[in-house]
């Protein structure tokens, strides 16, 4: 039972890695669910076998990029010789690091989450899973005296919903599109994160 559980979630995993690799040399929304089964060689009830739709792909792909993400951020938090400013700036640092090659990607996921709030709400609730370790860094900067919060678990709650919930502006698609509107927001999304922290927004790059 195990075995099969094992092997179930391995193909799944290895059809999720095709998908994205379509996904970035193709375009999410030219990739159709005939290109995924040319390119992993299934038949449609094999890929049905796992996946109900195109978007529940692109839903897993995000599951396992935040799952990876929080296995490097653990270890971070974990280093008893940083302190809390430097945990935050190396977790920024490997989230932008693993975005990097994903920019397409998440771009394509970003428009998903607009058009689509049944998807929209499954990422928020994959983003919750980033309250607690955020919570602990956040704990140890108040206790330190480097960031000025009374509430660290509501705080690290509201950031992770902000940031989350940026697909959902009405002008999103010219947050994307323009970039002098997309480093104006970016930046003032950084002045408030810095500022519930109670820090200069010069110590920290969350983008």
């Amino acid at each position: 039972m195990v075995k099969t559980a094992i092997k179930y979630k391995s193909k799944k995993n290895e059809l999720v890695e095709i998908a994205e690799k379509l996904f970035l040399e193709k375009g999410y929304e030219e990739t159709s669910i005939e290109d995924i089964l040319k390119a992993s060689g299934l038949s449609k009830g094999g890929f049905y076998h796992y996946f109900k739709s195109k978007e529940e792909v692109l839903a897993e792909s995000i599951n396992n990029f935040a799952e990876s993400l929080l296995k490097e951020l653990e270890p971070i938090i974990e280093d008893q010789g940083l302190n809390a400013l430097e945990k935050l700036n190396r977790f920024m640092e490997k989230k932008i690091a693993f975005q990097k090659p994903r920019k397409e990607l998440i771009k394509y996921l970003f428009m998903v989450m607009k058009s689509d709030f049944s998807f929209y709400k499954y990422c928020l609730i994959i983003a919750q899973k980033y309250v607690d370790p955020f919570t602990r860094i956040i704990e140890q900067g108040a206790k330190e005296g480097i960031f000025k919060v009374e509430f660290p678990r509501e705080t690290a709650d509201i950031l992770l919903r902000a940031v989350t919930s940026v697909p959902q502006s009405i002008s999103f698609r010219e947050y994307i599109e323009d970039k002098t509107k997309s480093l104006k927001y970016k930046a003032s999304m950084e002045a408030i994160i810095a500022r519930a922290l109670g820090i200069d927004c010069k110590e920290i790059r969350i983008f």
